[in-house]
């Protein structure tokens, strides 16, 4: 894409195609949020059990997100590849974040609500991966100039954060307790999951009417694309990705934990009661994670997106250790601005490096294909969460919190504060390693983007 064609994309397209991330966010993130505290303490499933249902669909996980990817790439229609599949994907979604919240009415742990467990887990991945996989396939596909991209990518992230800030504070001011089976309180659970279908109906519709189009000339590519045996080799023999996947891994590995524990780790550990005060804390992280955008954006633009990975990260380690131990809500507060930093640079990094590996591959084979390596990223994050769910399997188990207990012990905090604290900032530095490894910088990056705009040129050469 050149200069001229680049300012043809407005900050009015630039806005509604932003406000895929809030449907987005709302979803993952209230899914994120509330799904493990509701069913554990709740609904009663035993965390064994949990973890079980948890693994059963990293296996569906395993199958349907790559497969959907390549499918997305071979997609053939007058609306391109990618819309076709988010049209789709909406109306299921919104109806599911409902039913994640609506098990059956005995709420009794026994084999009847195990099932639904899983069914709906599976369900939401299929709607959520459709949807979520093709929006940020046409990141990549819509924005090829670097400095559109870069301008897009900083206001994606700024709705991602707005929208998983209302996610995962909207829930603190309508449920009282979030580990209460009382009646009242599931009620509550189902308003908020409710409020996340409208939000996506919304935001989604905005979107799809104004907010996206296929590139003709990159949705052609559907004519020559790989065998599916084909594209995963190709994909998995890419060594920038291959190196990417450590640092992405642990930027959701990190990311899923925070928000999936909060609840119970400020209540037991911070020793935090109202859910309002918690609402603040995750309030705080999330606007400075917004505000530091710009930070981030300018980094980028002098160093480079492994740059913001790199020094994100490294604030991240830091601030996860000192969260950690916080016993009180002053000290949470302080540890949470510094959390928001560190998040901000980890998000902006892994949105940019992607694009910049897809393009690579696109230079490479001629084709671009986006959506089955959105595929293996969504694949990731849910893989993310499932080592989560058995880390805290374990830790639960090994401390005697098999079954919820509103009074737990001095091992049960122990075991908190490490989930929270040291096991973050391991994957992180390990994440910092991945990333100091990472190769499309520099020289290579700047002949890719040539590379890249006379591969673009010759395709809408070839349709006009």
């Amino acid at each position: 894409m050149n200069e001229n064609e680049s300012r043809e994309i407005s900050l009015r397209k630039k806005l509604t195609f932003a406000c895929g991330e809030v449907g987005d966010n709302m979803a993952l993130n209230t899914f994120s949020f509330l799904i493990f505290t509701f069913y554990y303490a709740v609904v009663g499933i035993p965390t064994t059990l949990l973890t079980l249902g948890f693994i059963i669909w990293a296996i569906s996980n395993a199958f349907n997100d790559p497969l959907i990817g390549y499918l997305s790439d071979k997609t053939k229609s007058r609306w391109g590849r990618r819309i076709p599949w988010m049209i789709g994907a909406t109306i299921p979604l919104g109806v599911l974040m409902i039913l994640l919240f609506t098990p059956l009415s005995t709420y009794d742990q026994n084999e009847s609500v195990f099932i639904y467990f899983i069914i709906i887990l599976i369900l939401f991945d299929i709607a959520y991966t459709s949807f979520n996989l093709n929006y940020n396939a046409l990141f990549s596909e819509m924005f090829v100039d670097m400095k559109q991209r870069s301008a897009t990518g900083r206001i994606r992230i700024i709705f991602a954060l707005l929208a998983t800030m209302f996610a995962l504070v909207f829930p603190t001011l309508i449920i009282e307790d979030f580990t209460s089976n009382d009646p009242i309180i599931r009620t509550q659970y189902l308003f908020i999951g409710i409020v996340a279908a409208a939000i996506i109906f919304i935001f989604y519709f905005i979107i799809l009417k104004k907010g996206v189009e296929d590139p003709k000339h990159i949705s052609k590519d559907a004519e020559s694309a790989m065998s599916f045996t084909k594209t995963l080799k190709f994909t998995f023999k890419h060594k920038s990705f291959l190196l990417f996947l450590f640092p992405a891994l642990g930027t959701w590995l990190v990311i899923n934990i925070l928000p999936t524990l909060a609840p119970l780790f400020f209540k037991h550990a911070v020793h935090i009661d109202d859910p309002e005060l918690i609402g603040i804390l995750l309030l705080v992280m999330f606007l400075v994670s917004a505000a530091s955008t710009p930070l981030w954006e300018k980094i980028r633009v002098k160093k480079g997106a492994r740059m913001c990975g790199l020094i994100g990260i490294a604030v991240w380690v830091v601030a996860v250790l000192l969260f950690a131990y916080s016993i009180n809500f002053e000290m949470a507060m302080i540890c949470m601005i510094f959390l928001g930093v560190g998040l901000g640079g980890g998000l902006y990094f892994y949105d940019q490096c992607i694009a910049e590996i897809i393009d690579e591959d696109e230079i490479t084979y001629g084709v671009r294909r986006s959506g089955i390596y959105y595929a293996v990223l969504n694949f990731l994050i849910r893989l993310s969460m499932i080592i989560n769910f058995v880390i805290i399997g374990l830790v639960f188990t090994s401390t005697d919190w098999m079954n919820y207990d509103p009074n737990p012990g001095v091992n049960v905090i122990i075991g908190l504060r490490i989930l929270m604290g040291i096991y973050p900032a391991i994957v992180l530095v390990l994440s910092l390693i991945g990333l100091y490894f990472y190769p499309i910088k520099g020289e290579r990056l700047r002949e890719n983007r040539k590379k890249l705009t006379e591969l673009h040129d010759q395709k809408k050469s070839g349709i006009t």
